[in-house]
């Protein structure tokens, strides 16, 4: 079975989507005092880190399917890794 690299591809690009995201919620959490919004905010970080979980998972699963140590598969792999590192940093914003 080939690895299908437009989907590796797809999903490099959406955990970068996700980390600006993550980023745009940490910024706007801390400048509103709108608890309605907050708690949006919350329940939106939650989904995402969710979501770069699965991906995480997916990245390992290629990772494994191939023998090459340098591939979009790594890439997605570390790339999800210190992003699910950062949102673990920015989690503590929302406990201030």
């Amino acid at each position: 079975m080939y690895i299908s690299e437009s989907i590796t591809s797809n999903l490099l690009v959406e955990v970068d989507s996700l980390a600006n995201r993550i980023e745009n919620i940490k910024q706007t959490y801390s400048n509103t005092l709108h608890d309605g919004l907050r708690e949006r905010l919350f329940y939106e970080n939650n989904n995402i880190s969710k979501r770069l979980k699965e991906i995480h998972s997916i990245a390992q699963f290629l990772k494994n399917r191939t023998i090459e140590n340098i591939s979009f598969a790594s890439l997605l792999l570390e790339k999800s890794e210190r992003t699910i590192a950062q949102t673990r940093l920015e989690k503590k914003l929302f406990f201030l």
